[in-house]
């Protein structure tokens, strides 16, 4: 729990760090006027020192003024990691101290407010400040983001919660269990892979299928009727899915015979299907063969 406000800091105490707990309480600094002096030691820069260590958690404000009307919006300095120009200054809270732009007369008064620490420079105090303005850096809200890489440097991210959004990083046990769900999964396929060979296996020693062709031929260009072979299947066992294309009739193997307008022969003693045709009006011809060499009887 903090303490009560007060209207400025002191120097003259160092009492607010507790041993038992390892943490300070600190106090919030309502309006603490300085006067603006030189700083020797920083070669003639300007500006004044606090009385006490300010928590920088981005509570500190810095107004010019004297009095607690004067802490507007209007006479608020920002705040910059550079040499300050303007309304700007240069806060270095290790240290206690507000540099302010030379151009700022020596005297200028400026009313601050911030939470302090103590009064003093310790070891108990520079751990806390880091460790307060750290933790406020990383965790004021959860959002956050970071400017550049995160570097491990070898070592490992612990204590990860496993993540459950799209963008949100995955611990080890959900690569674990992702791991052993795929392995299950390609055993199973592996199985089944291995159920539908042994089933299908058989199956090449019923038929072996040695040729399949889909072909279309024109015998008008030939004669206006005639005679010709189709195809070969010698040597093989074959059979014949035939269309007749202008008139529309179509079938399995032989058709016709000598007094049909067309006709398809199958000459089994040389191995091959010819076509009889009579007018160029059934002359086109579009058919499969399927050939095959041994024959399944179940």
């Amino acid at each position: 729990m903090a303490l009560p406000p007060i209207l400025s800091g002191r120097q003259d105490i160092n009492w607010r760090y507790d041993e038992i707990t390892g943490k300070f309480v600190f106090q919030e600094i309502l309006g603490e006027v300085h006067e603006v002096v030189e700083f020797p030691e920083l070669d003639g820069r300007r500006g004044f020192r606090l009385n006490e260590r300010p928590v920088d958690d981005g509570s500190i404000r810095i107004y010019k003024g004297s009095v607690l009307e004067d802490k507007i919006p209007a006479n608020l300095q920002s705040r910059v990691t550079s040499e300050p120009i303007g309304p700007q200054v240069n806060i270095t809270p290790s240290t206690m101290k507000v540099v302010v732009p030379n151009t700022v007369n020596l005297g200028t008064r400026y009313i601050n407010a911030y939470n302090g620490v103590g009064g003093g420079k310790t070891v108990e105090n520079d751990l806390y400040i880091q460790y307060v303005a750290l933790n406020s850096k990383l965790s004021r809200d959860g959002s956050l983001p970071m400017e550049g890489n995160l570097n491990f440097n070898s070592h490992k991210a612990i204590n990860l919660a496993p993540g459950t959004n799209p963008l949100d990083g995955i611990n080890f046990s959900q690569l674990s269990a992702l791991s052993n769900l795929l392995s299950n999964e390609v055993n199973t396929r592996t199985g089944a892979d291995s159920t539908i060979n042994s089933k299908l296996n058989p199956l090449l020693n019923l038929v072996k299928w040695t040729k399949f062709s889909l072909r279309e031929r024109d015998y008008a260009i030939d004669n206006a009727s005639g005679t010709l072979g189709m195809e070969s299947y010698a040597g093989q066992k074959g059979i014949l899915l035939w269309y007749n294309v202008r008139t529309c009739i179509g079938g399995i193997g032989a058709y016709g015979d000598g007094n049909s307008d067309f006709q398809v022969i199958d000459d089994q003693g040389s191995g091959q299907f010819n076509f009889r045709w009579t007018s160029p009006g059934n002359a086109l011809m579009r058919w499969i063969l399927i050939q095959w060499i041994t024959d399944y009887f179940p």
